[in-house]
């Protein structure tokens, strides 16, 4: 549980970058929701290397949101985003407002929650920039 002094480390990746009020605090709100989920059930005995990452890579518009841990990992995951609780409902409705997709992977090695927000620039198709040279045809008369 959380009241318990077991030492967790807690590792900041994030990418510089900007991002408009709403979805600052949009994303906020699933960072705080996902540590603590981590933080109450990813390690429920002493871990001596137990760790939690926040990820926030960034490509121009792109972004890629994740958090991880390396505890025990969640037993059945499908069954968790079907009927998730309250948390996994503020997720996934904080995650349509940013216009985001989860994901979430876990096995015996830890649990991770992505958030991918990704524009694609549909850019027209080059033409081929050969220099064609016109044949001539010719034609022969047979006789």
């Amino acid at each position: 549980m959380i009241g318990d002094s077991r030492p967790i480390s807690l590792k900041v990746e994030a990418d510089p970058g900007t991002a408009v009020s709403r979805e600052a605090v949009s994303i906020g709100l699933i960072v705080t929701e996902l540590v603590m989920n981590a933080l109450k059930h990813a390690f429920p005995a002493a871990k001596p290397d137990a760790a939690i990452v926040v990820s926030y890579k960034v490509a121009e518009t792109d972004w890629k949101l994740t958090i991880s841990d390396n505890g025990i990992g969640k037993p059945d995951v499908k069954a968790s985003e079907s009927k998730g609780g309250l948390g996994t409902s503020l997720i996934q409705a904080l995650a349509k407002q940013l216009e985001a997709r989860v994901d979430i992977a876990s096995d015996g090695d830890g649990t991770a929650v992505s958030l991918t927000h990704a524009t694609f620039k549909a850019k027209p198709p080059q033409a081929n920039k050969m220099n064609f040279v016109p044949v001539k045809r010719i034609s022969e008369k047979v006789q």
